[in-house]
């Protein structure tokens, strides 16, 4: 038994999308008619009408179809990989504006409220002593790429380089440095804020 044949493409799917991955700004426009709107509502659903976050999700759709687009003929296909886009764009939204309302609550609740005297001499220095501080609280690794990239100004590809590792691998460590550099700054100022 042989396997069926593959279903006919759809020559106009193939010109929009051929249109998408080369950056052609007559499909970019053609896209945003014929898409868009089913895009928004189903981005609208899925938010159960927080209009915002729908747009903000329908933004990031727009720039990874832009960033990824492929050609193709299959009207199926083409639809899968559109829901799954716009799907992952809204999981990302969400994960913006969750980081964001927590930055805010963090900020709320900061333990050393006299941050904000932003141009006393005074706080600079005690600033300054307890990064100092919280760097030579770090591990060996840890200082070495807090120092490697913004005291001394490597990019990240510098730094893969040099330590040869993936990307992905320094970004993560990067984040167990900072999180790990900003504890020990926190503590050091509460121990430390004027009375």
């Amino acid at each position: 038994m042989s396997p069926a044949p593959p279903a006919p493409g759809d020559p106009e799917l193939e010109r929009l999308t051929t249109g998408l991955a080369r950056g052609d700004e007559s499909a970019w426009v053609r896209f945003h008619v014929e898409h868009g709107p089913a895009l928004f509502r189903r981005l609208l659903a899925a938010t159960r009408g927080d209009a915002d976050l729908a747009r903000e999700a329908l933004q990031l759709t727009y720039l990874r179809v832009a960033r990824h687009a492929r050609r193709s003929a299959s009207p199926v296909e083409f639809a899968t990989w559109l829901r799954l886009v716009a799907r992952s764009a809204l999981s990302d939204a969400r994960r913006r504006r969750r980081s964001f309302f927590d930055l805010l609550r963090r900020r709320e609740a900061d333990p050393v409220p006299w941050l904000a005297e932003a141009d006393d001499p005074a706080t600079d220095q005690r600033l300054e002593t307890a990064l100092d501080l919280a760097l030579t609280r770090l591990d060996a690794d840890e200082h070495a790429l807090i120092q490697g990239k913004y005291f001394q100004g490597h990019d990240v590809r510098a730094l893969v380089d040099r330590l040869g590792l993936t990307p992905k691998a320094v970004e993560s460590r990067f984040t167990r440095a900072r999180a790990a550099l900003r504890t020990h700054l926190l503590s050091d100022l509460s121990r430390h804020e004027p009375a």
